[in-house]
């Protein structure tokens, strides 16, 4: 397992199309499962979805630091695992997060291993880290917006958050096609 700030020589940086893409799968993902409703459990919601949620706490130091050795995600604060069950033959997957964070880290420690499976990776790569911490930053900060400030609720009361997400397609396609045209 790697730390990330063991990477200083390497960086990896996003095209602004992959950018604009993973902008809009993540506000997408969100909006699909209402994020903006009262009562949403963004652990719940990604455990629906067959991904056990673990905190550290639950497991033994030793196990730990085996499971870190084949984790997707190159942070100590999370595990990102996916793993054949041995019986079924099914995939299986698991989020490990660092429980002696903040709630606010917490989510974004989930977010960023959930991101890991939401994208399929297979292996750890700069590119997939990249991918994963774009994801939960917009996720978490969409969260915490919500939870501060209502912008969701107010816009879908509104007319929805369909045009939500399209007005926001629609501002990158523009930002995205007269960056390229200039």
């Amino acid at each position: 397992m790697t730390d990330c700030t063991e990477i200083k020589d390497e960086t990896y940086v996003l095209p602004v199309w992959k950018i604009n893409q993973i902008i809009v799968n993540t506000i997408s993902f969100l909006s699909q499962e209402g994020y903006y409703k009262e009562g949403f459990d963004y652990k719940n919601i990604i455990s629906k979805k067959g991904i056990v949620i673990k905190a550290y706490s639950d497991f033994n130091q030793k196990n730990l630091n085996e499971l870190q050795k084949v984790s997707l995600s190159l942070w100590n604060d999370g595990l990102c695992l996916i793993f054949p069950d041995s019986k079924t033959n099914k995939t299986c997957y698991m989020i490990a997060y660092n429980d002696n964070k903040t709630p606010a880290e917490i989510m974004q420690i989930i977010f960023h291993e959930y991101a890991h499976i939401f994208f399929k990776h297979t292996e750890q790569s700069l590119n997939a880290e990249a991918e994963a911490i774009l994801f939960s930053s917009i996720a978490t900060f969409l969260m915490i917006a919500e939870q501060k400030l209502h912008i969701c609720s107010f816009i879908n009361s509104q007319g929805g958050t369909d045009n939500f997400l399209e007005g926001i397609k629609e501002g990158l396609m523009e930002k995205f096609i007269t960056k390229e045209v200039s």
